[in-house]
């Protein structure tokens, strides 16, 4: 697995040196220095710097250098973005072009039901989790929060709690233009990321969690 996300980590920084800064910048709505050949971009509303000479993608508030899988994240963007405003309108991963049907079992397994599993019987968990990546309430489900994961990619995660009859039940939406962000298998890891935080973020003792060091 982290041997795919170094070769999809590395390909991204090739391509973005290829990239013309102003188009980038445009595209993504992120800013570039020339004096030091870095792209500062927002993940999560906190700023994250990439030095493309180097290769390297880290926290400007602390200059950690950002997990493997997070900087493919940051890096993909940058590299993909196109002159796409969201169009406010909200789609299932089935739904995303090019793939999203066939990572959908995969997603539901590992992300959907993680979701279910930590936040069923804790609602309240959520809504904290939400906060802090500034999710912003949404009317749907029983609590629906909707991110802004970078400039121009809103995600969307919905939370149905149990009850005595049924289990609860989780889904995650993406904008229709998120295509024009990225390729789908770095699309369905927005998902991975954003429900390993929400988890994480929990403080809940979910049983089988386990650290991910793709994720920071």
């Amino acid at each position: 697995m982290a041997s795919s996300y170094q070769f999809a980590y590395d390909k991204a920084v090739a391509d973005l040196r290829e990239k013309k800064p102003a188009v980038v910048c445009h595209n993504a709505v992120a800013e570039y220095s020339a004096i030091s050949g870095t792209y500062v971009v927002p993940f999560f509303q906190k700023p994250y710097v990439v030095d493309v000479a180097g290769g390297e993608v880290y926290e400007q508030a602390t200059g950690r250098r950002c997990a493997l899988g997070t900087g493919m994240l940051i890096l993909h963007y940058l590299a993909f973005a196109q002159d796409v405003d969201p169009s406010g309108k909200w789609i299932t991963l089935k739904e995303v072009p090019n793939g999203g049907m066939v990572f959908f079992p995969a997603f539901k397994k590992e992300v959907l039901d993680g979701l279910v599993n930590t936040f069923q019987h804790d609602l309240p968990a959520f809504d904290r989790a939400a906060a802090v990546f500034g999710g912003e309430k949404l009317k749907m489900a029983h609590s629906a929060y909707s991110f802004q994961a970078f400039p121009r990619v809103p995600l969307a995660v919905l939370l149905w709690e149990a009850d005595e009859e049924f289990g609860g039940n989780a889904n995650f939406l993406f904008d229709t233009t998120v295509e024009y962000f990225s390729p789908v298998e770095t699309i369905i890891c927005f998902g991975y990321y954003l429900g390993y935080k929400l988890a994480q973020a929990s403080g809940l003792p979910i049983a089988g969690r386990k650290e991910d060091p793709l994720w920071d």
